[in-house]
């Protein structure tokens, strides 16, 4: 299919390949994963550009590939890094935006509502880096996380963990402490880690 062309309902992928709605959900989980699809709310699964540079590097990794022992790791390597170069570029619309995605009750959250404002916590630190190279990267490595926030956000008491943890990066930033922002990134993403 071309990029840009959108899938059709899961219903009817079924009834074609004469498989379960289940198998299908699950194929264009992985197809996400991949960057070869993006699911939007009320638009449907659209088919991807192949040429996306993100898509390029995922698609090169099996499943297996991302365990989260890995994601972990590569998080702690860049993520602290990120926060604490946020906290000394801040400026106050990047203040604004962060201190609207950790306001919600995580409890009554659901849990695509919690993932959507992590996703969306998570990149917005990278810009508010002012470095298109570093947004680049969020953006780009944001699928390879997914799978692992989806878990870490299935309960309340993960949503809640994940909801603190962004609440005390966001009060570092906010005070331009960039050693501080860095470590309770670094202690975040360990702690979402083993939920």
């Amino acid at each position: 299919m071309p990029a840009g062309s959108a899938l059709p309902p899961e219903r009817d992928l079924a009834a074609q390949l004469g498989v379960s709605r289940t198998t299908i959900r699950e194929a264009i989980h992985e197809l996400t994963l991949k960057g070869v699809v993006r699911r939007r709310q009320g638009s449907g699964t659209v088919v991807l550009d192949p040429s996306d540079a993100a898509s390029s590097l995922l698609r090169d990794m099996s499943q297996t590939e991302r365990e989260a022992v890995e994601v972990t790791d590569f998080r702690s390597t860049f993520e602290p890094e990120i926060a604490g170069l946020a906290a000394s570029r801040r400026t106050d619309s990047d203040l604004l935006l962060l201190a609207s995605l950790c306001d919600f009750d995580p409890v009554t959250a659901t849990l695509e509502h919690s993932l959507e404002y992590d996703q969306r916590f998570h990149e917005t630190i990278a810009a508010t880096t002012h470095n298109h190279l570093i947004l680049a990267l969020s953006r780009a490595t944001s699928e390879w996380v997914s799978e692992f926030r989806r878990t870490s956000h299935s309960t309340a008491e993960g949503r809640t963990t994940s909801l603190n943890g962004h609440r005390a990066i966001l009060a570092a930033i906010e005070a331009g402490r960039p050693d501080d922002a860095a470590r309770l990134m670094r202690e975040h993403v360990a702690e979402v880690g083993r939920i």
